[in-house]
């Protein structure tokens, strides 16, 4: 009776194992991924076969971009290639001939697709008529615009008609995302030195994709000295140095936050605390302005001061000091 068990065991083991080997791997059991995901046009691209239902290492790989074959070999699981021109598609084909003799197919189509992202600083201070981009200092505010080159079937996609997915450093904000959510508002923390933000984009039939990344740096703000013309006004076009010559009439002093937030000069988050010869004065009214006239007949320099604090902020902070004559 025991012999009997054996055989039956023997044979049972025999099938199942026999059946495992015969066993079909199907095309969903070998997973084909890009890395980038989305490539851009013109990029350098990873392919990468992966499976738990075969050996790839075993098998025989063979590799074409647009029918034409550009690599195989034995376990040749990973593929380096270059994208086309934006919206030009192209097909890339891995054919997978299993140690069993099976031969599967994967297939992906790439259409490498340009998204510009645009910054801008969302509450910063500079001056009238500043010709430069206002920068963004520690815990400032970022707005990111994304503007995809997007076509479908050939038509270019209307890009109020996309779905955008912005990530922070790497973390989904869902609140953020969304239909026509081409732009995203980041405010910076003051433990973060840079943050990278990330958008992929998709419309609603899912036939076109895109991604685009930005790492966005914060800037120190700065204070520059100018001086206010009776008749002309501030006079931006000239920043003044050491040794500024007082008018024996006097002059006025004006000192302009570069990159503070908020944009209102005039907010109470923002103080201005001056200095005469290192021995602090009242400030003055506006308090980014400082009169200052020379005694009749008095001669000799001084030392002026300021320093701009951003209350709200533990690093928006800035000094500066300027030796005038009279």
């Amino acid at each position: 009776m025991i012999k009997k068990y054996l055989i039956l065991i023997l044979i049972l083991s025999a099938t199942f194992f026999g059946s495992l080997v015969s066993a079909q791997v199907r095309s969903t059991d070998i997973v084909l991924t890009l890395s980038p995901e989305f490539p851009a046009p013109n990029q350098n691209v990873t392919a990468t076969l992966a499976s738990f239902s075969t050996n790839l290492d075993k098998a025989y790989i063979s590799w074409r971009v647009d029918s034409e074959e550009a690599s195989g070999g034995i376990g040749k699981k990973t593929f380096y290639f270059t994208t086309t021109e934006s919206n030009s598609s192209l097909s890339l084909i891995a054919t997978i001939n299993t140690i069993d003799g099976q031969s599967i197919q994967k297939t992906i189509t790439i259409t490498p697709t340009n998204v510009d992202m645009l910054w801008e600083a969302s509450d910063s201070y500079v001056p009238p008529f500043y010709k430069g981009k206002a920068l963004v200092g520690s815990q400032g505010i970022f707005k990111i615009v994304a503007m995809p080159n997007l076509t479908n079937q050939g038509a270019q996609v209307n890009m109020n008609n996309l779905s955008y997915v912005w990530s922070k450093d790497g973390d989904i904000q869902p609140s953020s995302s969304g239909w026509s959510k081409s732009s995203f508002t980041l405010q910076n923390s003051y433990l973060d030195k840079q943050n990278t933000v990330g958008v992929k984009i998709s419309d609603i039939s899912g036939g076109a994709t895109a991604s685009g990344n930005l790492t966005l740096f914060t800037s120190n703000p700065k204070i520059v000295f100018y001086e206010n013309d009776f008749l002309l006004g501030t006079k931006w076009e000239k920043a003044l140095t050491n040794n500024f010559q007082i008018n024996p009439n006097g002059s006025t002093l004006v000192v302009e936050p570069y990159f503070f937030s908020p944009q209102n000069i005039n907010s109470s988050n923002l103080t201005f605390d001056w200095s005469l010869n290192r021995e602090r004065i009242k400030t003055p009214n506006p308090k980014n302005s400082l009169s200052v006239k020379p005694d009749a007949g008095q001669k000799g320099n001084a030392l002026i001061k300021v320093v701009v604090n951003n209350i709200r902020t533990l690093f928006q902070t800035a000094e500066k000091e300027i030796s005038v004559q009279f």
